[in-house]
């Protein structure tokens, strides 16, 4: 069969200077992509028919094979194989990827041991060798995972606790008590890395907190550890007023110099802030330090398709910024249909509407059964590797219009009145909260006096919050709009998969379809 012609995209380019999403690999997703290079996973003639580089294209990590390339990403200790020798085979996209070319950030996996994913010894927690007694299984945890993040990543993340560890429906497990707990934790843990870490990843000192004065608290805790960056967790990066701060105390504390070339925030989707970590990039570049590297991941390209949902379009508007997503086509009539694919992506193009619908009527699955839906495994990571393309273009396109909208307003962010929905609007394409945003981070960086700038925003520091006061951010333990709320429900934007909870719930689902 001859095949046609098919786009092949470099997003790469697209990227400028603009800070960078890294999608958080789904475990499901890096098998079906490593276990076909070592043993043809997928049969011959469920492969897509255009699909000219075979399953490997799907991998956009592949520069000269993928059918779109895309050089950054992030990978979790908490659901990777720690293994070191089984990890080389069965992470194959990750393990054996072009060093020079890519950059993955690495998960400690800290949520998962918490959650009782990774078992960890924590009656033994605090033990260290050559105390009496001394067990090890809590040492031995923790050297796997620091051992697979050298292995793995070029920048990696500490082995923090998070203050959830200690509440109540956790205590049991863990035996944390309260946010002391949790920070002393983190200590003991940024304590083992250093002394055992042999400098084959970079390390990232996580910040937490789950209102401002614990955020304060942990920050002078952790600040002297001679780590390489920093990853900015809790209200660090829920509350935008203790963003700036924090990041203005970090530049003041000499903290942010060269040598601490990387910050990421840690687990949000949202365009919005996309747009104003690039501005924070731009100028921690052009003001503290030429290498900087902002980042920032989620993982919700994979984890929709748990819920049967594909990307569709994107919303690019004053009133919103989003990306669509909704239930997917899955109909067994479809099952062997050339109809093609109905959403565009350099994957999508190369997909009939069979190659997703697979099972016809009759048709038994894997476990020997009629299958109630038309998709099988591969169909969902099908519909993963197009989710991915479209997410990453969406942020690109809303940095893309941001700036075009900040060429033309610099509006003064203490001018900044909330009004009539839709009214005071400075551009059709961009939400006015972000152009402000990009003014206020560029006076923040310039001034004199930045906390006074701060100060004089406080208006629209809040409404940024999703909070009528920076109070009741300053308060809050899940304080902001721009940052996604819980929902029970999957909504058009997918904001459910900011939730941890939720995520994990997700990845143990695509788990249990392999």
């Amino acid at each position: 069969m001859t095949l046609t012609h098919k786009t092949r995209v470099d997003l790469d380019p697209r990227n400028k200077d603009y800070a960078i999403f890294l999608p958080s690999i789904s475990s499901f997703y890096n098998i079906f992509i490593s276990k076909q290079v070592a043993e043809n996973y997928v049969p011959a003639d469920r492969i897509p028919a255009e699909f000219e580089n075979g399953i490997e294209g799907m991998n956009f990590l592949n520069k000269e094979e993928g059918y779109f390339h895309y050089s950054h990403a992030l990978y979790s200790a908490g659901h990777a194989q720690l293994d070191l020798k089984k990890s080389w085979v069965q992470e194959e996209m990750i393990q054996q990827r072009n060093r020079a070319g890519t950059f993955i950030l690495g998960d400690s996996g800290g949520f998962q041991i918490g959650k009782g994913v990774i078992n960890f010894d924590w009656q033994h927690f605090w033990e260290k060798q050559g105390d009496a007694g001394y067990v090890g299984a809590a040492d031995k945890t923790r050297m796997a995972i620091l051992n697979w993040l050298e292995f793995t990543a070029d920048y990696s993340m500490t082995l923090d606790l998070p203050t959830w560890s200690a509440a109540p429906i956790n205590q049991a497990r863990t035996g944390l008590k309260d946010f002391g707990d949790c920070l002393r934790g983190t200590l003991f843990n940024n304590d083992f890395f250093l002394k055992h870490r042999q400098g084959k990843t970079k390390f990232l000192n996580v910040l937490q907190g789950g209102n401002n004065v614990d955020a304060d608290i942990w920050y002078d805790a952790v600040k002297a550890y001679p780590f390489e960056g920093w990853a900015m967790g809790g209200n660090n990066m829920k509350d935008v007023d203790l963003m700036l701060r924090r990041l203005i105390k970090l530049r003041d504390d000499k903290l942010l110099e060269p040598g601490r070339d990387v910050i990421h925030f840690l687990g949000t989707s949202k365009l919005e802030l996309a747009c104003i970590l690039t501005a924070v990039q731009r100028n921690l570049r052009e003001h503290v330090n030429p290498n900087m590297k902002v980042t920032f991941d989620c993982a919700s390209p994979f984890l929709a398709t748990a819920f049967g949902q594909v990307y569709t379009q994107h919303v690019h508007q004053n009133d919103r910024f989003s990306y669509l997503m909704t239930k997917a086509i899955d109909n067994k009539a479809l099952a062997g249909s050339k109809l093609p694919w109905a959403w565009n992506s350099p994957i999508g193009e190369r997909l009939t509407m069979g190659d997703v619908c697979h099972y016809a009527p009759g048709m038994l699955n894997k476990m020997n059964k009629e299958a109630k839906t038309s998709w099988d495994s591969f169909s969902y990571f099908l519909m993963m590797g197009h989710n991915v393309y479209q997410h990453i273009e969406s942020v690109q396109r809303a940095n893309a219009l941001t700036d075009v909208a900040c060429a033309i307003h610099q509006p003064d962010p203490s001018a900044w009145s909330k009004g009539k929905k839709g009214s005071g609007e400075l551009s059709e394409w961009v939400p006015r909260n972000v152009i402000y945003m990009n003014e206020l981070i560029n006076r923040v960086f310039t001034s004199e006096t930045p906390f006074t700038e701060l100060d004089k925003a406080r208006d629209l520091l809040a409404n940024v919050n999703g909070v009528h006061t920076l109070k009741s951010s300053a308060n809050s333990l899940n304080n902001s709009a721009l940052f996604g709320l819980d929902e029970p429900e999957v909504d058009e934007a997918g904001d459910i998969f900011a939730s941890p909870d939720t995520a994990e719930e997700c990845e143990s689902l695509l788990e249990g379809m392999l």
